[in-house]
């Protein structure tokens, strides 16, 4: 999961900035400008490397050398970001790679410039995107800078519990180990019914121990979902280990593991089951997960998130032979907010506008921030025209801007592209169709057609009203 969200914030960095290289890199322990600390590159994602500078920076992590937090230097510092011109590189600074390319721009930038945006959380700097070999060679511009900034404050987010959730997964064997003993519980079964139950299982299952005694088969004190498993075990052994809801005598779920053991009570086989409540390891994971797939400033879904749904999606589509619409939007006229209101005022917008866009939704569409001020939707089981749609959200976020910005004005445009199963699209193809048609529909609001006849595209084929 680390080095996939490495990965990802590598990628977004050449699509959205001009820069070819970037390596980003994930510390094993924060570090401060100010503390003379020093840590190790726990994990790192590149791109635009040469083989042999990969190389050297895999032998560097694999030696275990120590960085230091020299290059974050306040002389360095620029806003968030560090740069650090040629002939200012810190000694300190290792695995340093400059640029193989020459840049003429004698104001601009130079293959020994380096730009570092430091991934922050509460602790300290836990990581960095390291930028150079811009494709226009000039000075670092503030839009860019913004971006890089935005880019980094998610990854933190994202890589600081992404790597607590490794740590807990890591942990949670040794820690089931070391349980106390009143947390668990054991039970003999045989001949499908309970032969022996502890006070510690009476208690965890909140049965009395003549119910639990007379329940056949033994299996009903578990969810239906998951009885499968354990109804196996008269063709076949039950697993050594595993994961199960309980049942409650009065009807809750409480999640447990499940260690099984053959064992000979009586003089004839049974089984031993430790029960052992795992209900708040679950719950904090499965409130991890969710934060991972949310993005921290509106609440919606990320990029994360679309990028594992989509595939949930287009499976589900293809398998019944539906279509999907997959919509685009950006919001003209944002960078003034920012500008003119500051980036706090600009947050706020962002995260009353996506409000906005999801009350125009059915319950089944689901909203993600896809980056900076774009929101991606889809739209399941959609095969006409989202004219309907589109046309709704620009009134409305018009409303919203004449009301809440009265000195800006801020226009959303939307494009939009549908898979069918005919076509059977690929989803990086479909994202880029809508793309290239929201651009479309920001160009014609800039530049008007004179003649009256709206542009055409491709035809979709219409039938379910969105209505």
């Amino acid at each position: 999961m680390l080095r996939q969200i490495l990965a990802r914030v590598a990628e977004a960095v050449i699509e959205r900035t001009s820069y070819r290289r970037v390596i980003v890199s994930l510390y094993t322990n924060p570090v401060s400008p100010s503390s003379n600390s020093e840590t190790r590159v726990v994990e790192y994602a590149a791109k635009g490397l040469t083989a042999e500078e990969e190389q050297e920076i895999l032998d560097f992590i694999t030696a275990g050398k120590s960085i230091c937090e020299e290059k974050f230097h306040p002389s360095f510092q620029l806003g968030s970001a560090y740069y650090i011109p040629k002939n200012k590189i810190p000694h300190s600074l290792v695995p340093y790679l400059p640029s193989h390319r020459h840049f003429i721009n004698i104001q601009g930038w130079h293959a020994d410039d380096l730009l570092l945006i430091p991934l922050r959380i509460d602790e300290g700097i836990i990581g960095q995107i390291s930028v150079d070999d811009p494709l226009d060679s000039a000075c670092l511009k503030q839009e860019t800078l913004d971006e890089l900034e935005k880019l980094a404050s998610i990854a933190a987010i994202a890589l600081n519990l992404a790597y607590h959730q490794e740590q807990l997964n890591a942990k949670s064997e040794f820690l089931d180990l070391l349980a106390n003993s009143s947390a668990s519980g054991s039970v003999i079964v045989q001949d499908r019914r309970f032969r022996y139950i502890s006070s510690q299982a009476l208690e965890l299952l909140g049965y009395s121990r003549e119910k639990l005694l007379a329940i056949n088969p033994w299996w009903e004190v578990i969810h239906p979902e998951e009885r499968g498993i354990v109804m196996k075990s008269e063709d076949r052994p039950l697993p050594l280990k595993f994961n199960a809801r309980g049942i409650r005598s009065n009807g809750s779920a409480i999640w447990l593991e499940l260690r099984s053991q053959e064992i000979d009570y009586q003089g004839r086989p049974a089984l031993l089951i430790r029960f052992l409540d795992i209900s708040d390891r679950v719950q904090t994971e499965a409130n991890l997960r969710e934060k991972m797939l949310r993005d921290p400033l509106t609440g919606l879904f990320n990029r994360l998130y679309f990028d594992e749904a989509i595939q949930r999606e287009l499976k589900r589509s293809q398998r019944y032979n539906h279509s999907f619409t997959i919509m685009m939007t950006d919001l003209a006229g944002f960078k003034r907010v920012n500008d003119q209101l500051g980036h706090q005022a600009g947050d706020r917008v962002l995260h009353d506008i996506g409000q906005v866009i999801q009350q125009q939704l059915r319950e089944s569409d689901w909203l993600v921030r896809y980056g900076g001020d774009e929101f991606l939707i889809v739209l399941p089981e959609t095969d006409t025209e989202q004219d309907e749609l589109a046309q709704r959200l620009r009134a409305t976020i018009k409303q919203w801007s004449i009301a809440h910005l009265t000195e800006l004005s801020l226009r959303i445009d939307v494009g939009w592209a549908t898979w069918h199963a005919e076509s059977n699209i690929p989803i990086s193809r479909l994202v880029q169709l809508a793309d290239i048609k929201m651009y479309e529909a920001k160009r014609r609001h800039k530049n008007p057609p004179t003649h009256t006849q709206p542009p055409s595209y491709p035809p979709f084929t219409s039938s379910k009203d969105r209505s």
